[in-house]
């Protein structure tokens, strides 16, 4: 009996490095580029298309990214799409404009509304790209 429950421990800390823990610095990584950064640092021009926005896209992108694949993964090819929106897209999309409102309360920087928005284009991208990919393997 000793061996199943250091088993199902071992279970529990694995899942919770790789659920919680790991997402968590990423989720930090994350806050630390979007809110911390001098602004003036950046790369930037007055173009419609801004190195910061390409960056708020790419990181939101690769977050709902990670998390849609992995959900997909540990589901076997089953996932409930319920939970996969909500993990995958809801929550980073409210992620990302609690960040701006922190950024424009809080720190020495503004919110931005284009921010969020790429925020939000960067999560919807993968979101799309999600159900295409789960929809393909289905017909499959």
């Amino acid at each position: 009996m000793p061996f199943f429950k250091n088993q199902f421990r071992l279970n529990i800390m694995r899942s919770s490095i790789r659920y919680v823990i790991l997402p968590g610095i990423i989720a930090l990584v994350i806050f630390y580029l979007t809110c911390i950064v001098n602004v003036d640092s950046i790369p930037g021009s007055k173009k419609l298309l801004q190195f910061d926005k390409l960056a708020h896209f790419g990181m939101f992108f690769a977050l709902s990214g990670a998390i849609y694949f992995d959900y997909f993964r540990l589901h076997k090819g089953e996932p409930n799409r319920f939970r996969w929106l909500l993990f995958g897209f809801i929550i980073p999309v409210i992620y990302g404009g609690l960040i701006e409102i922190v950024q424009e309360h809080y720190f020495s920087r503004s919110g931005d509304w284009m921010d969020f928005f790429a925020d939000f284009l960067g999560s919807l991208t993968a979101t799309i790209i999600a159900f295409t990919y789960m929809r393909m393997k289905q017909k499959q």
